[in-house]
């Protein structure tokens, strides 16, 4: 397995298969800067002696590669890694070569922000504080977009703070806005003052910044309109292709809304469309909507920040997640609701589908009490709860000891009642892996309703026709307590 294939094991969270194949590959200066890494996400769910001398090994890994080659990447992280295993002088040496790296210019090629965070890093382990806190400042405002890179360096501020045992409050201004996702009854008036006046004041109080829902005529499109408006990346997903669904959800309110669909279409950051073989339906509109929620949930989680479900007061919330913490609601009013959009009856279930090989099914049936149904390369069940299902995938993942295919997929009935395998099919197709795969939608609709897994892009995939990628599914492992995670 190549160090590519090693590292996305290691994002996906699979640490032990990662570090055992790891141990395989010849010493370099990536194989280092990856045991580090390794090193570093192990120590982030041990405790006492075990913890600091994970973290110890990791800083010794970083500094090993930095000795073979210089970067200031390297550098930082054993700098604060050696902090964090409570070697302060250490530290305050490493930060001292991570700046004279930086003066003189012969570092490793990087982007302007992290050049720019790695020297505040740098000045913050020297507990040249007032001069980290410039020099963060300045280094967001020059990528003022870059949110996930934001997220990392206040992450990696907080876990020195708490080491120094300094005050973080004044991280909270550097904050990337919280992800929203919006969604509301199509016939409200394009003019409705009230609404607008609403919509502006929470954006305004909670930032604006990634944005996601449908676009259906009404509170949709208006909604959209003033994240767009306030400097939000705008993340589209639709239900059916865009031509059935102004036909279905936009133009019928009014004419006047296809062309502020077009722009806002045309605008967006991302746009996922459900291309499913029944067309435009109830079920489809249920199953766009949560993975909508899960693509702004997990959007929520790399940055550290709660999801706000942007709502019309009054309006049914069924297909909200239910109430957890890092999830908020906002209710604005006006808004009168009156005709507009189609009714497309009541949803039918929207099914979650897990899939293995033949040779598995026995251990598919044992697992779930459900009778397997037949598929070229497979079999597979029907169940009706997806956290369930993922569960019964990972217990299927070893009780096969990894030597399976395990594919999940979320998809609502076809046209004639069952469901579409076309996914599974071809997923079932690729070679076993160490963990579950599950679907984009899968994957986002278990983020919604906050399963406790960690979802990770495992890979481009070919053999999906309408997707591009799908994601490994792996248990979430908690770290003993809030300052156990380490240098990223």
């Amino acid at each position: 397995m190549s160090l590519s294939e090693i590292r996305a094991l290691t994002r996906a969270g699979a640490t032990d298969a990662a570090w055992s194949l790891l141990t395989a590959e010849p010493a370099g200066t990536d194989t280092l800067t990856l045991r580090g890494r390794l090193l570093k996400d192990r120590a982030a769910t041990a405790q006492g002696t075990a913890r600091m001398a994970l973290l110890r090994d990791a800083a010794d890994a970083y500094v090993q590669a930095a000795a073979a080659r210089p970067a200031t990447y390297p550098l930082i992280n054993a700098a604060t890694l050696s902090l964090l295993g409570g070697a302060r002088a250490r530290a305050a040496q490493l930060a001292t070569e991570t700046l004279a790296l930086l003066d003189s210019g012969a570092h490793e090629p990087d982007t302007r922000y992290w050049l720019a965070a790695t020297r505040a890093e740098a000045l913050l382990l020297l507990d040249r504080e007032v001069e980290a806190r410039a020099a963060l400042r300045d280094a967001i405002a020059g990528t003022p977009r870059a949110w996930e890179d934001h997220a990392v360096t206040i992450r990696q501020f907080r876990l020195i703070l708490a080491e120094l045992d300094r005050p973080a409050a004044w991280l909270d201004a550097c904050r990337p806005p919280a992800p929203v996702h919006f969604a509301g009854p199509i016939g409200i008036r394009a003019d409705d003052a009230q609404l607008g006046t609403e919509l502006a004041a929470a954006i305004a109080a909670n930032g604006a910044g990634i944005a996601v829902g449908a676009l259906a005529a009404g509170f949709d499109i208006l909604a959209a309109e003033a994240l767009v408006g306030a400097g939000a990346d705008l993340h589209i997903v639709l239900p059916a292709p865009p031509d059935i669904f102004v036909a279905r959800s936009v133009a019928p309110a009014g004419e006047a809304w296809r062309a502020r669909f077009e722009a806002l279409l045309a605008a967006s950051a991302q746009v996922d469309i459900l291309d499913l073989p029944a067309g435009l339906s109830a079920a489809a509109v249920a199953l766009a909507e949560e993975m909508a929620i899960g693509c702004a949930v997990r959007s929520a989680q790399v940055l550290d920040r709660e999801t706000i479900l942007l709502r019309l007061a009054g309006t049914e919330a069924e297909r909200d997640p239910p109430a957890r913490a890092n999830l908020r609601r906002i209710d604005l009013r006006g808004g009168d609701v009156g005709s507009g959009g189609c009714d497309l009856g009541p949803p039918d279930q929207v099914a979650t589908l897990l899939a293995t090989g033949h040779a598995a099914a026995d251990h598919l049936a044992a697992l779930t009490g459900a009778a397997p149904q037949p598929l070229p390369s497979g079999c597979y069940v029907t169940l009706t709860d997806p956290v369930a299902a993922a569960h019964a995938a990972r217990a299927l993942c070893e009780a096969t000891g990894e030597n399976a295919a395990i594919v999940l997929d979320q998809r609502p009935p076809g046209p004639h009642g069952a469901p579409d395998t076309a996914a599974l099919e071809a997923l079932l197709a690729l070679p076993p892996r160490h963990y579950p795969i599950a679907t984009r939608s899968a994957a986002l609709v278990l983020a919604a309703r906050g399963a406790p897994f960690r979802l990770a892009l495992a890979g481009a995939s070919d053999a999906l026709p309408d997707s591009d990628d799908f994601f490994s599914l792996w248990p979430v492992l908690k770290s003993p307590d809030p300052t156990t995670s380490a240098a990223s």
